[in-house]
C-alpha cells in the first residue's frame, strides 16, 4: 500500500505560510531552485534536499513523500562507483564503458 504524500501545491502554501521559498532551501542545500523544485514535485529524488525541504515544512518525510524515501541508505549510495567510472572516462576522454556496476 503506497503511503499518503501531500502534493506540490500543498508544499507551496506551507512554505509561502512560513515565509521560506524554494531558493532559501536550496541555498541551504548548495543546488539550484529548480533542483529543490523538482524534489518538491516527485519529478526527481535528493534524500538531503527532501530532508531539509521537510524540516522547511516542519513533517515527517513520509507524510510529505510517501514511502518514495523508505530505504534512504539505497538511495543514491549504490551508484558511487558507477559515477566514479564515468567520470573517470569522460576525464580521460574515452568512452564510457557499458553500465555495469565495478566493485
Amino acid at each position: 500500500m503506497k503511503a499518503k504524500q501531500i502534493t506540490f501545491e500543498q508544499i507551496r502554501e506551507i512554505l509561502k505560510n512560513k515565509d521560506i521559498l524554494f531558493s532559501d532551501i536550496a541555498a541551504a542545500c548548495d543546488v539550484t531552485r529548480s533542483h529543490v523544485t523538482l524534489i518538491a514535485k516527485g519529478e526527481s529524488t535528493s534524500h538531503r534536499v527532501a530532508k531539509v525541504l521537510c524540516n522547511a515544512l516542519d513533517k515527517p518525510i513520509h507524510e510529505v513523500f510517501g514511502d518514495k524515501y523508505d530505504n534512504p541508505v539505497s538511495v543514491g549510495k549504490h551508484r558511487a562507483p558507477r559515477k566514479q567510472q564515468v567520470v573517470e572516462a569522460l576525464k580521460a576522454n574515452i568512452p564510457v564503458p557499458s553500465n555495469k556496476i565495478v566493485a
